[in-house]
């Protein structure tokens, strides 16, 4: 499965065409929610914590960078990741569709 926001790239039809290519079932976010998709809260803040400071020269540097960050993620980082996000989503349906500050 995977779960990504609502923005625009993420909904462009070139996008949603290559994760189903990919054989991803897809989740829907619904609009306004706070950040619950993995990438959101976990993926890209560990991969630009590292790569604030660094420019890339071209596109294909900065996909090698980001391949070697995830790589270098330990076992339990994996399931670590998916409590959060059960968690996150358990405050969501708590919350009744009422805003919340931070997760």
């Amino acid at each position: 499965m995977f779960h990504q926001d609502n923005a625009p790239s993420h909904r462009a039809t070139d996008t949603l065409m290559t994760i189903d290519f990919l054989g991803y079932e897809r989740i829907n976010h619904d609009p306004y929610s706070p950040d619950l998709a993995p990438m959101d809260f976990a993926v890209f803040p560990r991969l630009k914590g590292e790569r604030r400071e660094r420019r890339f020269e071209t596109l294909e540097e900065l996909r090698l960078a980001a391949r070697s960050e995830v790589g270098r993620c330990e076992p339990e980082w994996y399931p670590a990741v998916y409590q959060k996000w059960v968690e996150r989503h358990e405050k969501c349906v708590r919350a009744d569709g009422e805003y919340f500050e931070k997760l």
